[in-house]
């Protein structure tokens, strides 16, 4: 699989400036293990005690989950959504398992390569997994529980990030976006994106996106 993504991310550049990335290289290499903890997929027991949550309204999981995450927890966000649209998340993942995710910084973007395997999404520099996707950091590493379906009808969504490489508002903004894009009638762009890469329009996504790319020079390709 990392071999197609690196194949459909081909054309994709950064295209900003990113003078906010200042001392990006050295965060890399600070956050060697905090990457590889990212890519643990940790139980949803060892996050909060479920037999807690059990105990609780579907409308209060579902506020708990969430108000921990934006109140208490310094290194993830989480956001809780409804059976079906887990259903069809989880369904559409398996089906288009890479995308790119831009992020707006200052003046500024850069993209974010994902990969999903099952129910987990990990999110790379894009630049990086181009030269090597084994060896690129994870940047964001989401993870999506089910434990509660058949019981609350209501599935959990979590996403760790290394702060050294993206703040909690970006790790938000990358994880609403790909939950909007993979559930709502905007997953034509992702099944064009894997399925018939040749007809994705990169300069769209990005510039609806808010990211907008630089003019071409004349007969550039």
């Amino acid at each position: 699989m990392a071999a197609l993504l690196r194949s459909r991310c081909a054309g994709v550049l950064l295209c900003r400036p990113l003078v906010a990335l200042g001392g990006l290289t050295a965060a890399r290499r600070a956050s060697s293990a905090h990457a590889l903890a990212l890519g643990y997929v940790r139980k949803l027991d060892d996050i909060v005690k479920v037999e807690l949550l059990e105990r609780e309204p579907a409308t209060a999981v579902k506020r708990i989950w969430e108000d921990f995450h934006a109140n208490t927890a310094d290194q993830s966000c989480g956001v809780a959504i409804e059976a079906k649209q887990n259903e069809l998340l989880l369904a559409r993942l398996a089906e288009s398992p890479m995308f790119i995710a831009p992020v707006r910084r200052g003046d500024g973007f850069f993209v974010l390569a994902m990969q999903a395997k099952e129910r987990s999404l990990c999110f790379t520099f894009l630049e990086d997994f181009k030269k090597s996707p084994e060896t690129a950091v994870p940047w964001l590493f989401a993870t999506v529980y089910d434990d509660l379906v058949p019981s609350k009808g209501v599935a959990l969504l979590r996403a760790d990030f290394m702060p050294k490489l993206l703040s909690k508002q970006e790790a938000a903004e990358v994880l609403g976006a790909v939950l909007t894009m993979y559930t709502s009638d905007k997953y034509d762009r992702i099944w064009i994106f894997n399925h018939a890469p040749k007809y994705f329009k990169v300069d769209e996504y990005l510039a609806q996106a808010g990211c907008s790319l630089p003019d071409r020079p004349a007969g550039a390709q």
